[in-house]
This record gives structure tokens, sequence and C-alpha cells, in this order.
């Protein structure tokens, strides 16, 4: 790289220059280690360098409370939130479902709830089925002994899609959705993981996926910095989340933030929200119609029935 110096005048100048030598200083380390990595024919990954950020910040002016959360899983030590694999979706990743005979609508698989579950026309206010946009499958998980998160595995081969998107405008608000449960107080969930990003959300007060109930993953939105702020304090890393605390000495419980059906939990990130929905631990297909889309204003697809495990 040729930089051609002609009499800066001034320190703006001087700071352009600096980074534009910073910037190629950078672009050289990338190509040089690019190229030993070639030479040798290692397997990892290189990661460029990255010069800004996609991070966003969201305060809805929304005031939230906290409320107790019951220990349930029996890992010893307990593993943190941010490195588990069924509080932290982006831990497990998922990736897109290229499949051309894949069904890009609402789909029926009947329902055998007789409680409404999670409805995900209700993140929107006012209700709606915006344009299904994206289509994923999470990635298993092979599980290891705690603190060790464990590795991620290949795609999940069933349901065919486990993660949706949804269309949204940039900054428009996301809700808690609403369902026919009710954990106490006039509260619909308590918030098993947040950061930046995402949000999961737990219809019952044990802190767990993968207890008998409901949990709803919100990806790629601008979570509330107020909500954040009190997760964080409450997922302390040395605070009673993480002491355990073993059968027959339970029930065991502190505070996690809780929230009613409808509050915001954020705004939406960019042109999608990607949502996932998970019943006593198994990820389900969001497209179901007559389960998490019994409420669907205006939406004119015709719902066809889901097809076997080998079809769509």
């Amino acid at each position: 790289m040729i930089i051609r110096i002609n009499q800066p005048t001034n320190r703006r100048n001087m700071a352009i220059l600096f980074w534009l030598l910073l910037l190629g200083t950078a672009w050289g380390a990338a190509a040089t280690l690019s190229s030993a990595k070639e030479s040798r024919g290692d397997d990892e990954t290189f990661l460029p360098v990255i010069l800004s950020s996609s991070a966003c910040t969201s305060n809805t002016g929304q005031v939230y409370s906290q409320g107790f959360a019951l220990q349930y899983e029996l890992d010893n030590p307990v593993r943190p939130a941010w490195n588990h694999p069924d509080k932290n979706i982006e831990l497990r990743s998922y990736t897109p479902n290229n499949d051309p005979t894949l069904v890009r609508e609402l789909i029926d698989y009947g329902s055998d709830d007789p409680t409404q579950p999670p409805q995900f026309a209700t993140l929107f206010n006012p209700y709606k089925v915006p344009a299904l946009t994206g289509f994923y499958r999470i990635h298993d998980w092979i599980w290891a002994p705690s603190p060790n998160p464990g590795t991620q595995g290949p795609p999940a081969p069933w349901p065919p899609v486990t993660v949706m998107g949804l269309a949204t405008t940039p900054g428009e608000l996301i809700h808690v959705p609403l369902s026919g449960y009710d954990i106490g107080g006039g509260m619909e969930v308590i918030v098993l993981f947040a950061d930046a990003d995402s949000v999961t959300l737990r219809y019952t007060r044990e802190d767990s996926a993968g207890s008998p109930g409901y949990a709803v993953h919100i990806d790629n939105i601008c979570t509330d910095v107020n909500l954040l702020a009190l997760y964080n304090a409450l997922d302390a890393p040395n605070g009673p989340r993480y002491v355990y605390v073993a059968p027959p000495d339970r029930p065991y419980s502190y505070d996690l933030p809780q929230l009613p059906a409808g509050q915001p939990v954020g705004t939406a990130r960019g042109a999608e929200v990607r949502i996932a929905i998970v019943d006593t631990g198994t990820f389900m297909d969001p497209r179901s119609c007559n389960e998490w889309w019994q409420i669907r204003p205006g939406y004119t697809g015709t719902c066809p029935p889901a097809l076997t495990m080998t079809g769509q």
C-alpha cells in the first residue's frame, strides 16, 4: 500500500493520515497471517480486524421489576447463563435452511395445549403477522460437565425450521408475547438471559429452558438498556444465582427480571427480528399457525398441514 503525502497542514489531516497508516498496517498483517495459514494448512478460522461496530442501544423508557426464580438444574457448579446453550441462543447459533422445497409460510401442526401458548403476533403493537423473511435451523449441542459448556453440533435435522425471521422496521418496539400463562403477580415471564442484542423469556418461574413450560428466544434486537442493566446486576457471577443448592434442600430462589405480557424488551435492530420457541427443552417449529399464531390478524395464508419428519 502506497500513501503519498502532500504536506498535511493541520492536526485533522495528521489524524486522518495516522488512521490510514494504521489501516494499511492491519491489512498487511491480515494478508501475511492469511498467507501463513494457507502455507501451513491450518484449520482455524482467521478473524480480521474489525474497525466498526454494529452495536446499538435502546431506551424505551420502561421501568422493570424483579421477582423470584427457582433453581431447577443440577449443574454443580452452576453453569453461567451466558455460557449455557439453552439460555443463550447465540452460543448455539443457527444456519439458514436453503432447501428450495421448504414451505416458507405458516403451516399447521395442530395444537395439543388447552392453554394459549406464546403468540408471536403480539411481539408487535398493534398485533400483526409480518412478512416471514428468514428460515433457520438451530444447531444441536454436545454437552459437557459444568462449567464446560460443550461444543456445537450440526444443524438439528427436525423440525426443518427452528428459528424464524420476521420483518421489522428499524427501531420499532418489540414486546413480551402474550400467552394464557401467568407466573403470578400479573407477570408473564422471567428473563433467563439478556445481552445487547437478544433476550430469552421463560413462561414459568424455573430458571431453566428444560423444565416443563415454554421459553422464547428473541434475537437481533437492541435490548433495552434498563432491562439489560437489571439483568446484569441480578446475574452477577458471585451473586445468589450461582450458589448451588442440592436437593432436597430446595426450593432455592433468587431474583431475575420479571415482565408482564406486552412490556417492551427493546427495539428492532434492523429489517429482521429472529424468534425461536422451546417447549420443555425441545426447539419447536415457529411456523406452527395453530400454536404460536392463533392470533394472526390479516393473515391471508392457507396454513397447509405439516408433512412427516422427512417432509416440511
